[in-house]
């Protein structure tokens, strides 16, 4: 284990600033140059795994998810959520150690104009969305720690029922009060476990947002939070019929 540098904030802005005039970098090149001049980092409390992150890859056919999910945590697992929503950490990793994995699982469009808007999304990270979706590195480290606090299951069967189709993954992250809920969150997720190995209905579109509709609705009538995980996988059953 070592510790990992963050790029300074004046560093992440040059590289926004510059996306257009470095597209060649970003689609071919390597900016390891930025290594060679100590003014573009600030040592930070972050230590990781240098040969977990060498296994954060991804093909065209295969984008890894899962792996690359599990492979993250066990790099830097113990970053704190504060640092974690910090853009000088993910833009760092984009752009030095996980530049082939960002690129590959992200292709740059060809078209220029395209390409500048898809790395200012992918290899930077502005605003929570920015961090928990979009960046190429930290929505990995989010969707894995979500997963971990999934209890009843294993966190690669738990990251296998949660990736298995993004509209679903975005209606989970984006309710705070099923992704920051533990218990609900556990219910929820066994039960797409169930489906995932069954006939995948709770997958679909249509169903799974009804699911989530009358969980808030439930919510409404009472606290969920203070609900044991008895009576919230009942209450999941319900909603899931």
């Amino acid at each position: 284990m070592s510790n990992l540098q963050l790029f300074r904030a004046q560093t992440v802005a040059q590289l926004f600033a510059d996306v257009a005039k470095n597209l060649d970098l970003y689609r071919s090149g390597d900016f390891t140059d930025l290594l060679h001049d100590q003014s573009h980092f600030l040592d930070s409390s972050c230590t990781t795994d240098e040969e977990a992150l060498k296994k954060i890859t991804s093909t065209k056919e295969n984008d890894n998810e899962v792996a690359c999910c599990l492979h993250i945590l066990q790099a830097i697992g113990g970053v704190s959520s504060y640092l974690a929503r910090d853009e000088r950490l993910w833009a760092r990793l984009c752009h030095i150690e996980l530049l082939e994995y960002a690129r590959t699982r992200w292709p740059i469009p060809a078209n220029d104009e395209k390409a500048v808007t898809h790395i200012k999304k992918h290899f930077f990270a502005k605003g929570a969305r920015g961090i928990e979706r979009d960046n190429a590195a930290s929505r990995l480290w989010w969707m894995a720690t979500i997963c971990n606090k999934v209890e009843g299951l294993p966190l690669d069967q738990a990251l296998t029922a949660f990736l298995h189709q993004s509209d679903v993954r975005a209606n989970i992250v984006e309710r705070p009060t099923t992704s920051q809920n533990a218990t609900l969150l556990s219910s929820v997720v066994n039960k797409l476990h169930e489906s995932y190995n069954g006939d995948k209905a709770l997958y679909e579109r249509e169903k799974f947002r009804a699911v989530m509709k009358n969980l808030n609705l439930e919510g409404g009538v009472r606290l969920l939070e203070v609900l044991g995980s008895k009576e919230l996988k009942k209450l999941v059953e319900k909603v899931s019929k």
